[in-house]
């Protein structure tokens, strides 16, 4: 097939390359300085084996750039939108990428007989996307297709997926989709626009929903003194709930979670229907940042002036997503107290906020810190020289947020005098000898 895929951010550049990788000819279209950058292999994107994947395809001439969209869509079989689709303040969803996708489609005069919606939209929006197209003269059927793919393991979840879905009216419609994913062995789901288009929003609330209560068992664990790496284990082990996103830690962050449990609770008061469940889930997230600061204002005392040393700052390991990404939520908890912050991130070199230093190890990171937080669980934070780095701070306590160290590194953390080790949902570790003051190196 002859696809078009308009917009190269994560989810679409990932597509492009996938679609690509199975043989079909994809043009991908986007802004002039986006493409430029793609065409020198220069990418804002950052996930494992994309940018040699990408060169790979687009040496074999089964990738090119374009940012004509008339051009590119002009003679080919479908057009794919992968746009973003972000939050508005007032919690409903911003389609204006979308509809600018329209507008240039109806200025043109011209469409590929399918239009496949890869991005997240709200129920309905593929009704009323086609009813547009249709009002100015362009036959063509709107189709909506979620992808599920996961940061870090995008192109496995792409190619191995759990499940296919399609959301379609016309058996043309399903031919086309069926072709365009051929060579790919997983159950293919087909169903009608909306309920496609809501399964999307449900899957991710429900996973949402396994971290937030995940998150709110390891408070009870933390008081009567149980472990919840034990309680989760036991409970996955149940074949009708699973192992997956049962991990207690700083909550959950990305690009997709929290903006699509907003997104869901909109749709649902539009209708009248409330949803008590996911407000639950949205809350016991947002407690989470403001819980561990709490802790270490017990032990400060007075947060003035203090120097937090925070490792990783991605919303999860192996991307350099920051969207929404816990880390955000504790600079601004940071700067409300006067907590200064240095951080350090594998791939992540800068951020938008101020609030914080970005360093170029984790040892300078750690320097002078009156604390050290482990914010995202990249395993090469398991692998640091910990007593070394404890020595380099003011106090030698370490709050690990994802429940990172192993218990051979715990155990070499609690040697080092004064030092605390706080984890979460469970009980904390402490060094025999107080602390009395920890001299720097430097």
């Amino acid at each position: 097939m002859r696809i078009t895929l308009v917009g190269t951010g994560y989810v679409g550049l990932v597509a492009a390359v996938c679609f690509a990788k199975l043989g079909h000819e994809v043009i991908t279209v986007d802004r002039e300085p986006v493409i430029r950058g793609l065409k020198e292999n220069k990418l804002t994107v950052w996930e494992p084996r994309l940018e040699p994947e990408l060169a790979d395809v687009y040496v074999k001439g089964l990738l090119s750039f374009e940012t004509d969209l008339a051009r590119a869509s002009s003679d080919t079989d479908a057009l794919m939108i992968a746009v973003g689709t972000p939050t508005r303040s007032d919690g409903h969803t911003n389609l204006g990428h979308v509809h600018e996708v329209l507008s240039h489609l109806m200025q043109a005069g011209t469409c590929p007989p399918l239009v496949i919606i890869k991005s997240t939209v709200p129920v309905g929006t593929c009704d009323e996307l086609e009813a547009t197209l249709l009002a100015a003269g362009l036959r063509t059927e709107v189709a909506f297709n979620p992808e599920f793919l996961r940061q870090g393991s995008a192109f496995k979840d792409f190619m191995e997926p759990d499940r296919i879905v399609f959301g379609c009216k016309t058996p043309q419609a399903e031919s086309l989709l069926r072709q365009l994913y051929e060579g790919i062995e997983a159950p293919v789901h087909v169903c009608d626009r909306r309920s496609a288009e809501l399964i999307k929003y449900a899957s991710n609330a429900f996973l949402a929903m396994k971290i937030s209560f995940a998150n709110m068992m390891s408070d009870v664990c933390e008081g009567y003194g149980a472990d919840i790496r034990h309680v989760m284990s036991g409970v996955g082990a149940d074949q009708r709930i699973g192992p997956e996103f049962l991990s207690a830690g700083a909550g959950y962050g990305g690009s997709c979670f929290s903006k699509d449990l907003q997104s869901l609770l909109t749709t649902g008061k539009l209708i009248g229907s409330s949803l008590p469940i996911l407000e639950a889930v949205a809350k016991v997230n947002d407690q989470r940042i403001p819980r561990m600061i709490a802790k270490l204002i017990s032990l400060w005392g007075n947060p003035l002036g203090k120097r937090l040393c925070v490792l990783g700052i991605s919303f999860k390991p192996n991307t350099n997503d920051v969207r929404d990404a816990p880390f955000l939520t504790l600079l601004a908890q940071c700067e409300r107290h006067g907590i200064e912050v240095q951080a350090f991130d594998p791939v992540v070199r800068q951020v938008g906020a101020t609030a914080a230093q970005v360093m170029d190890s984790p040892y300078a990171a750690a320097a002078q810190a009156d604390a050290v937080m482990i914010m995202t669980e990249w395993p090469q934070f398991a692998e640091l020289d910990w007593p070394y780095l404890l020595h380099l701070m003011r106090r030698p306590y370490v709050l690990d947020g994802r429940n990172l160290l192993p218990s051979q590194i715990i155990s070499q953390i609690v040697e080092v005098d004064g030092a605390m080790y706080m984890p979460v949902g469970r009980s904390m570790e402490c060094s025999p000898i107080p602390w009395v003051g920890v001299s720097s190196l430097e």
